[in-house]
């Protein structure tokens, strides 16, 4: 089963939700590179109000990915004892892509959490720019981490018997 199968599965609101999160942390993410890559060593008003709309926008991401995954049911399960034994279901397994969302997601997590943690030992305490760096991976780890859970909510996991 590939995405392009799985995408379909999505209620119409689910789909919405999670382009208008997927837009949001594609806005944030641009917003906190700009800051993080352009800015000096302080904040201009323009790279200030950039700041606020990567925060914003994390925001935003961070409950569309939320509601849209509390709204969509799980896949039904195969009720039929024979049909799993004869035929497999499909969708029996995540696809690979889907995986990839959450590996990505703790990728870009460690990622937030190094630069945290590099602006926390500055005698000077975080810069605009490890803050920026910081609201850059936190959205993609959001936004990797909430499409693996919608997504997996419509792909049924293998069974373990």
């Amino acid at each position: 089963m590939t995405l392009g199968e799985v995408w379909p599965l999505l209620r119409p609101l689910c789909r919405r939700l999670a382009l208008l999160g997927w837009a949001s942390s594609a806005a944030g993410m641009a917003a906190g590179l700009a800051v993080a890559i352009a800015s000096g060593t302080r904040l201009s008003p323009m790279m200030t109000t950039f700041q606020t709309v990567s925060a914003a926008s994390m925001a935003v991401a961070v409950v569309s990915f939320a509601t849209a995954a509390m709204i969509q049911p799980r896949h039904p399960a195969v009720q039929s004892a024979d049909l799993r034994e004869t035929e497999p279901d499909p969708g029996a397994e995540f696809p690979a892509t889907v995986h990839s969302f959450l590996l990505g997601s703790l990728a870009l997590l460690a990622g937030a959490v190094a630069f945290a943690g590099a602006g926390l030992l500055l005698r000077s305490g975080p810069s605009a720019q490890s803050v920026a760096f910081c609201q850059v991976f936190l959205l993609g780890a959001a936004a990797s981490g909430f499409t693996f859970m919608l997504f997996s909510k419509v792909v049924p996991r293998r069974s373990r018997n």
